[in-house]
């Protein structure tokens, strides 16, 4: 489910993310599913979710529980209901 990404892509995403939003973005902290971004600051609980492309000033359009991201499961089932509740 999750958009595997290369090296140069994932650091890529962690620049513009952080030159948007004004973070020191990990390229670690990042996973992409379909049109959302999410980012998995250490610094807080919950994963913050952008909607791609990322704008200029980039703020992000939900959060969700750590367990119901990309970070915190593989399940299918769980990501979708993830994606649907951003998508609704």
């Amino acid at each position: 489910m999750q958009n595997k990404l290369t090296d140069e892509q994932q650091n890529f995403m962690a620049i513009a993310l952080g030159e948007r939003t004004g973070m020191d973005v990990n390229p670690k902290d990042i996973k992409i599913i379909g049109k959302w971004l999410f980012h998995n600051d250490p610094d807080i609980d919950d994963v913050d979710v952008y909607e791609l492309p990322l704008s200029m000033c980039a703020e992000a359009w939900d959060g969700c529980k750590l367990e119901a991201s990309p970070f915190g499961t593989n399940d299918p089932e769980t990501l979708q209901a993830t994606i649907t509740k951003l998508e609704s």
